[in-house]
């Protein structure tokens, strides 16, 4: 892997700035050269652009059986998609994708051993789900644009997972855990081995991992989701008037025990009219429906359905890796390497029960329904009944992502001081997805539209004489009454969606690198190099998906592909030597894709060394994002929907056909990012601080149907191509199709510390990891920038904390260690647009939160230092509750899931052995 060689040593496990163990000032240590993500070039010298490393020691110390929840644990990571923030997600749940900065999981670019991962989904995310924990040396993490360097998708920084290529040892662990409730049980075996071979000219590394995480199957296992809390609108607000207009009266407020007006799983009418406000039962009859208070879709008590209960809290996720990895000294110079790995990862999670809440394709039942109770039937009267049903398994998604990957290559040393690599790799991933239960709703419509012929209730479609109109399946179903509708009819209704996505990565890359030549300040480095990679991606769907036949989700046929061609140069100039030191790192990289066309990539950076103890950096770059196989090629699917006009203010609504696609005319996202900081050493003591500033143009996104004729009709002429008129200025089609217009600006500082002395018989470890997000001003869709920094609520996209932070300590003896730490998440509000007129203070602010984790060990250890460790450690000692802040009625948790922990108390104890 290429990168800036450090001299390594065993130090605290920490989040580092550098590399576990850069060197210190006293004492005598076992050195080997290591490489470190950040820069290119190989040599004595320091990147300008921030790295931070974990080590294994942290993986071990936090008891993970995955290495992204560690990466998560990082304050400049948002858990944006996990196994717990996935939970309504209907295609991508159970999956472990990073998202540094909050800016998209898809602009940062993860590594593995220094090489691009292939992603599982059309938007080109990377599960680590398929990364073997155990095989992993170290994570760098570079936090400041990098595709001058690595190319795009490096926005926001890079990933990079480093296999131990140097494990001279087996090495197995065995890990049980289970929260304070008893759910959220896991299980995971791995082990590891490595080997010189060959007088040391080859080394062979082996390494698999199993991890069965069976999390949270219902959301109601929680109390604080039981609450069942929703955000409601005020029946006292006034909404001001001329003469008070800020009457101190919110528009809305908070409401416990909140439940759907709009539906129940008896199935229910809406006030009004002579079949209004009525509640079905099984046993036949319809009564006067028990009402709460009503706050539009809400109510507080009374008779109506609670979705979010049946919603997975934690998705369960089962995974297993196995990987093989070797390295020889074919000649004097040269060495040969592999690597070849396979991972497979299930999840199954519940969604959300089915569901009709009327519209144009809403339950209308007629009076002539045989199911209907006599009395409303006698009404004579049509109506739209709303219900759930509970009758099956709410619709639940199931994944399954199988991924391969292959690498080969060579390189080697020439001269004194010059080095090369030539490598090619083939990854492919099979992910497919199922979603089971899921409603046909036009199927619902002709069931619940029954009627008598003789002695047989039939379906309406097969009592009509044109055998054109028949639907020999159609089974009538009687919908009224949780637990009348019959199998025969629920199997009917429902049925499996599947998709399934292949998508194939191709990459040859070639670098070469050394000293050019000596400057007046010292040699002069650099490295050149160039890369081919092709992608290709071809989804299928089954014929339900395929034409809108489903309530959700309905998957697309895709298929699409792309090649990149790119040539890149970064050198290092030192412009002043002696007791100071300054250098000059520069970057640059041409990239031709055969969708976009040609892009230019570059890096500035400085560092200045005024003293021993004391470091200056700082860069500048351009970075780019190229549009995914997603958002260029997915196929036009003919939607509608019902638009109001501007441009005819009498015609009032009217359904529009609303195409949404892709759009083969994107061009890359690019960004301006900089960062300045300082690094100060002290003997044992290692402390930064960085600001960082990150300017996004052009980031591709839509607009909805309706704000796209708003914006027209405003004067956005560009958007006025999206639209064709009919005759007198009628809307006849408005296309939803990406776009370059979103902007994203964020700010903010980041602040590391380390410290680590002799204690007693032991070492003690100090550290400090903190990030203060200054503001964040995004606009995904054009138009005016929110800054939703400090906004935790959830309902604008991108909110996150102003503030993170992270201390810990770790005291390691002989034969024993502990650890502990400390994460603190700061308070902000619940909606950054809301004043006091909109949400009473009480409710808009949400306090802090602190979560303890802490672990223990003993080691048995044999004579020749290796041996057998038993752990055990609690994640959130305290069982801190995260803070409850309704979202909607089909929300999968009453809190933000991305943010906060919703399991609450966990053991684990394990048993590691090396040999």
């Amino acid at each position: 892997m290429a990168g800036v060689a450090l001299w390594a040593i065993a130090a605290p496990a920490l989040a580092q700035t550098v590399p576990a163990g850069a060197p210190q000032a006293d004492g005598d240590v076992d050195m080997e050269i290591i490489t470190v993500t950040g820069t290119r070039i190989k040599g004595n010298f320091e990147a300008p652009t921030p790295v931070q490393s974990i080590g294994t020691e942290l993986i071990d110390q936090r008891g993970t059986t995955n290495v992204a929840n560690v990466i998560n644990e990082i304050p400049a990571f948002t858990g944006t998609l996990t196994p717990a923030s996935t939970n309504l997600n209907s295609r991508q749940n159970g999956v472990n994708v990073v998202d540094l900065r909050g800016l998209g999981t898809n602009r940062n670019l993860v590594l593995v051993n220094g090489r691009r991962s292939t992603p599982f989904d059309e938007f080109e995310n990377v599960d680590l789900n398929v990364v073997p924990s155990l095989a992993i040396e170290r994570v760098d993490v570079v936090t400041g644009g990098a595709s001058a360097a690595y190319g795009s998708d490096a926005v926001s920084g890079v990933i990079n997972l480093i296999y131990n290529e140097r494990l001279d040892e087996l090495k197995l662990n065995a890990q049980y855990g289970i929260s304070d409730r008893g759910d959220a049980a896991n299980l995971r075996l791995s082990g590891a081995w490595g080997s010189f071979f060959d007088e040391g000219r080859g080394h062979i590394l082996l390494a698999a991992d199993y991890d069965d995480n069976k999390g949270i199957p219902k959301a109601n296992a929680r109390g604080w989701q039981r609450r069942s809390p929703a955000i409601v609108s005020n029946p006292a607000d006034t909404d001001g008037d001329s003469d008070n207009p800020s009457d101190g009266i919110p528009a809305f407020m908070f409401r416990d025990n909140a439940v759907l007006f709009i539906a129940s799983p008896n199935g229910v009418t809406l006030p009004g009219g002579p079949v209004g406000n009525l509640e079905f039962f099984s046993d036949g009859v319809a009564r006067p429906r028990i009402l709460g208070d009503v706050y539009g879709t809400f109510m507080s008590g009374g008779s109506g359905s609670r979705l979010a209960d049946q919603t997975a809290l934690v998705v369960p996720t089962e995974r297993f890796n196995v990987l093989a990895a070797v390295s020889y000294e074919v000649a004097g110079g040269v060495e040969a390497f592999g690597e070849a790995s396979f991972a497979r990862s299930k999840s199954r999670g519940a969604l959300v029960n089915a569901f009709s809440f009327g519209g144009d394709r809403g339950l209308v039942i007629k009076p002539e329904n045989p199911y209907l109770p006599a009395d409303v039937a006698a009404l004579g009267q049509s109506f739209t009944l709303y219900r759930t049903f509970e009758e099956f398994d709410p619709i639940t998604s199931a994944s399954r992502t199988e991924s391969m990957r292959f690498v080969g290559g060579l390189k080697g040393e020439f001269g004194s001081n010059w080095s090369w690599e030539v490598s090619a790799q083939y990854g492919q991933t099979d992910f497919s997805n199922k979603q089971y239960n899921n409603l046909l709703v036009d199927n619902l419509v002709k069931a619940a539209d029954a009627v008598q012929v003789g002695d047989d209730i039939v379906c309406r479609v097969n009592a009509d004489a044109d055998p054109l109109n028949n639907d020999a399946a159609c089974v009538p179903i009687n919908v009224f009454g949780k637990g009348s509708p019959s199998q025969g009819a629920i199997d009917y209704i429902t049925d499996t969606g599947v998709s399934k996505t292949r998508i194939k990565q191709t990459v040859f890359s070639a670098e070469i690198g050394g000293e050019l030549f000596e400057g007046w300040a010292g040699p002069i480095l650099a490295t050149v190099g160039g890369e081919h990679r092709k992608q290709k991606l071809h989804r299928t769907a089954n014929a339900p998906n395929d034409n809108e036949e489903f309530l959700i989700v309905n998957a697309q046929p895709l298929d699409g592909k792309y090649d990149v061609t790119e040539g890149f140069a970064e050198v290092v100039i030192p412009l002043l030597a002696g007791d100071q030191r300054l250098d000059f790192n520069g970057a640059a990289r041409y990239t031709h894709y055969s969708t976009v066309g040609n892009v230019v990539t570059w890096k500035a950076g400085l560092t200045f060394d005024p003293i021993d103890i004391l470091r200056f950096r700082g860069t500048i770059s351009r970075d780019i994002r190229a549009p995914s196989i997603g958002e260029t090629f997915v196929e036009t699917v003919l939607l509608f929907g019902n638009l109001s006009n501007p441009f005819d203010p009498g015609s009032g609504t009217s359904l529009v056909r609303v195409p949404l696609s892709g759009n083969v005319n994107l061009s890359e996202e690019s960004a301006l990012t900089k960062t300045l900081g300082a690094v100060l050493s002290l003997g044992s003591f290692r402390a930064s601080i960085d600001y960082w500033d990150i300017n996004l143009k052009d980031a591709i996104g839509s607009l909805s149907p309706q704000d796209v004729v708003n914006r027209c009709f405003a004067g956005e002429t560009d958007i006025c191509s999206l639209i064709t008129f009919g005759p007198d200025d009628s809307l006849f089609e408005v296309r939803q199709q990406n776009l370059n217009l979103g902007t994203y600006k964020l700010r903010g500082l980041d602040f590391e510390a380390r410290y680590s002395t002799e204690l007693g018989n032991g070492t003690l470890g100090l550290g400090a990891v903190a990030s203060y997000l200054i503001h964040k001003k995004i606009a995904p869709s054009g138009g005016t920038p929110l800054d939703v920094a400090g906004e935790l609520g959830g309902r604008n996209a991108g909110g996150m904390p102003d503030f993170k932070a992270t201390l810990s300590a770790n005291y390691e003896a002989e034969r024993w260690g502990a650890f502990v730490q400390a994460r603190y998440i700061d308070g902000g509000v619940y909606d950054v647009t809301f004043g006091p007129e909109d949400l009473s203070n009480e409710d808009n602010n949400v306090g802090s939160v602190i979560y303890v984790d802490m672990s223990v060990k003993f080691k048995f250890e044999s004579a020749n230092g290796k041996g057998t460790e038993i752990y055990a450690g609690v994640d959130n000692l305290f069982d801190r509750t995260p803070p409850v802040l309704p979202v909607d009625f089909i929300s999968n948790s009453a809190t933000n899931a991305s943010i906060y922990d919703v399991i609450g108390r966990k053991y684990y104890v394990g048993v590691r052995a090396r040999f």
